[in-house]
């Protein structure tokens, strides 16, 4: 089987097509010989649900439903058909259910081990989909199990290999574990095919998005050289198995400042039939797209883009995973607009706990002058394990920190610290999200230390802001524009704030002054923009 053709599948399962499977799976069914359709669904398993998914369709609905929970393959396939209509993707999760409860039956000691390998695959593919990545971990890490197990018979008989073991990384990606999906796309990279158009630019592309996104640049670009090389044609690079790919070429160029070339390659990918709309990755594609703007020097375009993109994708745009998997792209752009009190709204209420959002946060508290918090923000971060490029973002923050304040026995380890993870890495945007004057100052500390590699890729052009203390709201304030969203009777804001009406009044002209607003809505209207109020205010 190969990638020569390529439909950018919105189940983000299959890919390819082919016809001689088709007949042989009608000719088996007309038969009514489902041991025989199974084998023709086990053998053409990614074709079979491609560009003529329909036909495939059409043939499996002939099968009654006991056929269906007896052949839990045929399920699993008819499901995957059906998941492609985006309208009738409840009758999908039908036929997913009914293959893993049979594929799962202690009674179905007979299941042939290929076919539960496919059911697993297939069962972490719809879960993740659904937005379920604990339970897409599950029967991701199920399915890498049950590989270990096949013989190398069986293995030698599944021959879209390369693209299961990318199947299962990039569940295992979005489920949280980057690790054992680059494994796992290892894997399926080491058994693709050598000779064009070869199977395995799933994985492949798989492994050079995780570097680059991580941070690990010299690894990505090995990655993206053989990308650009080997066995694979431009129709794989730009359609759904190269979506990582096209991200990872953005992402090594926005590390040069280069926002031209990233937008290029981004344009190329996008410029699929399906687009946005298709593709299960428009979080990471949307993140990357609003960093280009950034680099570009439009902010504001970033803001815009990660609209653009969450209202592509209705509901699910608006969802709580994806404003948590956009949020610290938000904040940053909030940020670079001199905006920290947004920026730190959206660090505060939607980025998932962890290095992550710690990381934002220190960087609006160093923006905003409050080194101490800077500081405490990161101290739990060193017995953590970090991705590359959050060790560097961290190491330049703390290190913008410390050269502000007196020194300290540690200031010089953090300075070489970053420097050598910048100049190992080759990343250069973390230094350059520093506020303005910490990146000259950093830069300079860093090329007097001798890491002059590492600052003279630096832009002219800043990309945050200076902050201007006089416009930032005080805790207090915010604590009153709260409250105005709950009331309009300064009476009951000033009781729950246990001070003085007057004290009140006073907070709200100040409010006012610095929201550029004069009456309550427009106050009010302000903050919601600013994402100054919590969700459900």
């Amino acid at each position: 089987m190969t990638d020569a053709t390529e439909p950018a599948p919105a189940d983000g399962l299959v890919e390819g097509g082919g016809s001689v499977h088709l007949d042989a799976l009608r000719a088996a069914v007309d038969g009514r010989d489902w041991a025989a359709a199974t084998a023709v669904v086990r053998a053409g398993w990614f074709e079979l649900a491609a560009a003529d998914s329909e036909l495939t369709r059409a043939v499996l609905e002939k099968a009654p439903a006991g056929v269906l929970r007896a052949n839990p393959l045929l399920a699993m396939e008819l499901g995957i058909a059906y998941n492609k209509l985006r309208f009738h993707r409840i009758r999908a999760l039908r036929y997913f259910l009914m293959a893993v409860r049979s594929a799962r039956s202690m009674r179905n000691t007979s299941l042939d081990p290929v076919d539960r390998v496919l059911i697993r695959t297939s069962e972490s593919a719809a879960f993740r989909l659904l937005g379920r990545t604990a339970s897409s971990a599950a029967a991701a890490h199920a399915a890498l199990g049950h590989l270990e197990a096949l013989s190398d018979e069986d293995s030698g008989s599944i021959s879209d290999l390369p693209r299961i073991y990318a199947v299962l990384g990039v569940s295992l990606l979005y489920a949280g574990d980057p690790e054992t999906a680059m494994e796992a796309a290892a894997r399926g990279l080491a058994e693709a095919s050598p000779t064009p158009p070869s199977n395995g630019m799933g994985a492949l592309a798989l492994l050079a998005g995780v570097l680059a996104l991580r941070g690990d640049l010299p690894h990505a670009r090995e990655h993206l050289a053989y990308a650009r090389t080997g066995p694979w044609t431009d129709q794989q690079r730009n359609g759904y198995s190269g979506t990582l790919y096209r991200v990872a070429e953005a992402v090594a160029a926005l590390e040069g400042f280069d926002a031209a070339t990233a937008r290029a390659e981004l344009d190329s990918l996008l410029a699929m039939t399906s687009g946005r709309h298709a593709n299960e990755h428009w979080t990471t594609i949307a993140r990357v797209a609003a960093a280009i703007e950034l680099v570009d020097g439009d902010p504001a375009a970033g803001l815009a883009t990660l609209d653009e993109f969450a209202d592509f994708r209705a509901a699910e745009g608006r969802s709580t995973r994806a404003r948590s998997d956009l949020a610290r792209t938000r904040s940053l752009l909030l940020l670079a607009l001199g905006d920290p009190d947004a920026a730190l709204a959206v660090a505060q209420r939607d980025i998932p706990p962890g290095p992550g959002a710690q990381i934002q946060r220190a960087r609006v508290a160093l923006a905003l002058g409050q080194t101490g918090t800077a500081l405490d923000e990161l101290r739990t971060l060193r017995s953590e394990h970090l991705s590359l490029r959050d060790a560097a973002e961290a190491a330049a923050i703390e290190s913008a920190v410390l050269l502000r304040i007196s020194p300290t026995p540690r200031r010089d380890g953090v300075i070489q610290r970053l420097g050598a993870l910048l100049e190992r890495t080759q990343l250069r945007l973390p230094l350059a999200l520093l506020p303005p004057a910490d990146v000259d100052r950093v830069a300079g500390t860093l090329a007097a230390q001798g890491y002059t590699r590492v600052t003279a890729d630096l832009p002219d052009r800043f990309l945050l802001r200076d902050v201007e203390p006089e416009a930032l709201l005080s805790d207090r304030e915010l604590a009153v524009l709260r409250g105005l969203v709950r009331t309009g009777s300064v009476s009951e804001i000033a009781a729950v704030q246990v001070v003085s009406v007057n004290t009140v009044k006073t907070q709200l002209r100040s409010v006012y002054r610095k929201l550029g607003v004069s009456n309550r809505e427009d106050a009010v209207a302000v903050a919601r923009e600013r994402h100054l109020l919590p969700e459900h205010d």
